[in-house]
């Protein structure tokens, strides 16, 4: 963790900050997070924890997309002020509310849920490379889907045995990992509308006064050619039948069927399931805890039980 000494030495390069009152707030995986307050005004900076190669861009990630949906009229996200690339560090608004578990949506929730993700879908992607160099940001473009299973699968697969994994769960990946590019090499790259998705989409949401709902965490926002159902289904914390009222709120608004979208998800979920056991996999033949041992069994459970 950052000390406040270190956290105010990156808040004197900002100009609107003078002498802003700095405290911890938390961490994720990636970045820890620091409530800097000036007067009434209230910010969060955000600066990198891990060294993982997932992270080396996440933060100027999230800031320029984040830019963009501002400028395209989105204010359910955090609005960014300020990026340093030097010291990878990032500056957005603080999102005052309560935190809320996608398990207590209402279903007025979810249908605002639902329509959110449409909204961000939709934005329009073609602006989006010239956005990035007129604000001297690196270009995020499409990320097609075996260039993920690259990233999330074989390359993570190929570090975990560097390291040691055992070679009953070499097997076990290797040929899921075969299956999954077999079946994403058969689909067409071009397939579908491309749009903005969320990527890491959070159990919960801020919500404020009951009718408000603002997402947060951006770092590994993308343009796609899905939304991500089939990560809520996996990582998010609905119950069966409030997923499914997701998917026929989803249906509506990207104007689709239930029966399609379910076969997405049943092939994107596949995948997804998979790469988390490469993650797990990964982890427990770097640091040799148990406990990420236990989290790899209880992952290939999951995803075996799909094929």
């Amino acid at each position: 963790m950052k000390s406040i000494t270190e956290v105010q030495r990156l808040t004197a390069k900002v100009s609107f900050l003078e002498k802003p009152e700095i405290s911890y707030l938390s961490e994720g995986f990636g970045n820890y997070n620091y409530l800097v307050q000036e007067g009434n005004r209230k910010y969060v900076l955000r600066i990198k924890k891990s060294k993982e190669k997932q992270f080396s861009d996440s933060l100027e990630r999230e800031y320029i997309f984040l830019k963009y949906f501002r400028t395209n009229g989105i204010d359910f996200c955090p609005e960014v002020y300020f990026y340093d690339r030097k010291d990878d560090f990032l500056i957005e608004s603080y999102l005052e509310g309560e935190k809320i578990l996608q398990k207590s949506f209402s279903d007025t929730q979810i249908d605002l849920f639902a329509a959110q993700l449409y909204k961000i879908f939709t934005v329009d992607v073609s602006g989006f490379p010239t956005f990035c160099l007129e604000n001297k940001c690196k270009v995020f473009d499409y990320v097609s889907p075996l260039v993920s299973l690259d990233t999330y699968g074989f390359k993570r697969f190929e570090k975990a045995k560097h390291d040691g994994l055992k070679q009953s769960v070499q097997s076990w990946i290797d040929t899921k990992l075969k299956e999954n590019l077999k079946y994403l090499e058969a689909v067409s790259e071009n397939k579908g509308v491309r749009g903005f998705a969320w990527g890491d989409i959070q159990s919960d949401v801020i919500v404020k006064n009951n009718d408000s709902m603002y997402f947060y965490d951006f770092e590994h926002a993308v343009i796609s050619n899905n939304f991500g159902l089939s990560y809520i289904k996996i990582h998010g914390s609905f119950n069966t039948s409030q997923f499914d009222y997701l998917v026929e709120r989803c249906a509506f608004y990207f104007n689709t069927t239930v029966s399609k979208l379910l076969k997405e998800i049943t092939a994107e979920e596949k995948i997804t399931r998979v790469n988390d056991v490469v993650w797990a996999a990964m982890m427990w033949a770097e640091t040799e805890d148990d406990t990420f041992e236990k989290i790899m069994e209880k992952r290939m459970s999951l995803a075996e039980a799909l094929y």
